[in-house]
């Protein structure tokens, strides 16, 4: 393997040829550099005497594009898809700058300490924040 790296215009040329590849790299946009995997939306679980809430921050999410499972009376999963976000006046491609909103499909599954009653549970969608409401079961 043969370099001119030390020798005279050998620097030169490595540097046009960092700088062209640094050019190239601003110029192009990552959105298909991405990973593949499902993310993880923000998730606040609370609970009272008698049952647990969950909500699920889900910006842009057309609440028929969500699926709410009660797995086996312990443990949630929700799930779906969120849209790329963009301007709706511009259907051509776009050059990224900052690209921090998570898109594609979602999937949280929570862990419950104790049963609920899978029949009752409930979820609502509004204003971005999905709110699953799940009875626990009462022992006895």
């Amino acid at each position: 393997m043969s370099s001119d790296f030390g020798q005279s215009g050998g620097v030169e040329r490595w540097t046009r040829q960092v700088n062209s590849i640094m050019d190239e790299m601003l110029n192009r946009s990552f959105v298909d550099f991405r990973s593949a995997g499902a993310w993880q939306p923000a998730t606040d679980v609370y609970e009272t005497r008698d049952r647990y809430y969950i909500c699920v921050e889900l910006s842009g999410v057309d609440e028929r594009a969500v699926d709410v499972k009660c797995l086996d009376g312990r443990r949630v999963r929700i799930s779906g898809t969120r849209p790329q976000p963009r301007p709706q006046d511009q259907p051509g491609p776009l050059s990224v700058h900052v690209l921090e909103i998570d898109e594609g499909p979602f999937l949280r599954e929570i862990d419950l300490p104790e049963t609920v009653r899978i029949e009752d549970v409930d979820a609502t969608y509004s204003k971005g924040y999905l709110w699953v409401m799940l009875p626990k079961k009462q022992n006895g």
